[in-house]
């Protein structure tokens, strides 16, 4: 680590501190012009990921980006586009892509064990309510953030955060899920409730996908935090041939063929079910060259068809119809408020 910028003062102090970095800058972007890097990561809040990623990749530097990619598709498009232009990795932040038996099981897939898929299924119950409250302090003890946690408004505020459950969430679900199937939205619908918040706290969403496939992607953030053991992630793929079920929370997944016959994949051991530094350590890897540019396990196109998915969900809850993936490309829409 070679340098910082955030430009808040109290934060930077503390991140330098903590890491060790001598060279801190308020401006990521005099940053970028005075430090010779050979990756950044981007990890602020949603709304700026877009124009701090563009300049990253504009200057041909390597980029791990957070979750959710960006907030509007055409932009997520935009820096896959750069990214390819430039020649430099473009990492998205899912650390569920690095978890081996999900590796397996995407593997699988793409043999054709399960078939023609036919239905596809995803759950995500959280414990996020507090961040949506606008009260991130009330999960300090829970995650113990060993530089900073989230402001206020990081993830309550529609026009920093772009939404709620969505975007925050169901970002994680979503994407595992087109990751392991290598499924592309076409046609969502979605009814989507804040309750008493200014953003979305329940999810509901369907999804027509090229090929045909059908598929639900429901997600609450509503587990609370005396129950933060009992949150779920599950997905449920049927194919023509067999159907596999996946429990990332317990770290089980299974696959049941047709013939009666059935797959067990090795548990996950707890500590490795959410791997929170795989995808810095993917960033560097890729850099080194000790992983081929082909082999990144968690792209920029994921990242895309993941955003399709929730902003064509958000407009189809905010207009109450089907949307097309292919409307979020007509005309400038960046600047349309969907939450």
């Amino acid at each position: 680590m070679v340098a910082v910028a955030d430009p808040a003062p109290e934060r930077l102090a503390r991140a330098a501190e903590h890491f060790g970095i001598a060279a801190q800058y308020a401006d990521y972007r005099v940053m970028l012009d005075r430090v010779d890097l050979d990756g950044v990561v981007v990890a602020t809040p949603h709304n700026t990921h877009f124009t701090i990623s563009k300049d990253v990749l504009t200057r041909g530097i390597p980029l791990m980006l957070e979750k959710p990619m960006v907030l509007r598709a055409r932009d997520a498009r935009e820096l896959v586009n750069l990214a390819d232009e430039r020649g430099v990795p473009l990492v998205i932040g899912y650390p569920y892509h690095f978890v081996e038996q999900h590796a397996q099981l995407r593997q699988r897939i793409a043999e054709g064990a399960l078939g023609q898929l036919q239905l596809v299924h995803s759950l995500f119950a959280s414990m996020v309510l507090e961040y949506y409250r606008a009260n991130p302090q009330a999960y300090a003890d829970v995650f113990k953030w060993e530089v900073t946690g989230p402001q206020p408004t990081t993830y309550s505020e529609p026009s920093v955060a772009g939404g709620g459950q969505g975007q925050l969430q169901v970002t994680h679900s979503a994407a595992l899920l087109l990751w392991l199937t290598n499924l592309k939205p076409r046609t969502v619908t979605a009814f989507l409730d804040n309750f008493e918040l200014k953003v979305d706290l329940c999810d509901a969403i369907s999804v027509r996908f090229e090929g045909g496939t059908i598929g639900t992607v429901a997600s609450t953030g509503g587990i609370p935090a005396s129950h933060s053991g009992h949150q779920q992630h599950e997905l449920r793929l049927y194919g023509s041939d067999g159907y596999a079920l996946v429990d990332a929370m317990s770290g089980t997944c299974s696959i049941f063929y047709n013939d009666g016959s059935s797959e067990e994949f090795n548990e996950v051991p707890p500590a490795r079910r959410y791997p929170l530094e795989a995808t810095s350590r993917h960033l560097v890897d890729l850099v080194l060259g000790e992983i081929p540019s082909t082999c990144n396990a968690s792209p920029g196109e994921i990242g895309v068809r993941t955003v399709e998915l929730l902003e064509a969900a958000y407009r189809a809850a905010a207009e109450q119809r089907v949307v097309t993936i292919d409307e979020l490309y007509a005309g400038d829409i960046r600047d349309k408020q969907l939450t």
